[in-house]
Formats: structure tokens, sequence, C-alpha cells
């Protein structure tokens, strides 16, 4: 039982610690360092690949947040008109991070077609 109760509050001291929070963190540079690192066309392939998914997940959020807008209309609710602006705010901005990402697959396209 002891044991038990050790091993939770090790768990839970893990958990809060700065190193174990910073996790999330590095995960964005670990993408900033793949992308610093890309040298070959194989590389900037891979990279177009990678974003080219990015922004298909965008623009399936979108498409979601602009259903859910669509579902807010009409109704006596005075905060639905509220929600579905929300709702297009969202849309709009995933819209735009998809364009983004296509922006940078196309970059990294054109990196991969240089010898």
């Amino acid at each position: 039982m002891r044991n038990t109760i050790a091993g939770a509050l090790l768990v839970g001291a893990l958990a809060l610690s700065p190193g174990f929070a910073s996790a999330e963190e590095s995960d964005a540079s670990i993408e900033q360092l793949i992308v610093n690192s890309a040298q070959t066309p194989a590389d900037h392939a891979a990279l177009a690949k990678y974003y080219r998914g990015k922004a298909a997940e965008a623009t399936a959020a979108a498409g979601t947040h602009q259903s859910m807008a669509s579902s807010y209309r009409g109704g006596k609710m005075a905060q639905r008109e509220q929600m579905a602006g929300h709702c297009k705010k969202i849309a709009k901005q995933d819209t735009a991070t998809a364009a983004d990402y296509e922006a940078l697959a196309k970059l990294h396209e054109q990196d991969a077609k240089k010898p």
C-alpha cells in the first residue's frame, strides 16, 4: 500500500514538474528543427505532404464549424446568433490556416524540384 501511494505521488510530481509540462513546447521546436534541417528534395517533398495534411485538417475543421453555425440559425434563443457568429469566426480562421498550410506546402514542393 505504501509503495502505491509513493508511486502515485511520484507520478503527480512528474506531471507538475516544469520539464514534463514543457513537452508540448518541445514538440513545436521539433517541427521547427525538421523544417530547418530539410535539405534534400525528398525532405521538402515530405514537408509538402505534411503541410497538405495540416491544410486538409484545417479545412475539415472549417467545415465542421460552418455546419455548426448553420445549425444555430433560427429559433427563439437570443444567444443563437452570437453562437453562430462564434462558429463562423472560427471557420474563417480555420480557412485562413488551411490557406497558410497550403502555401507552405507549395513552397516546399518548389524546393523539392530543385536539385
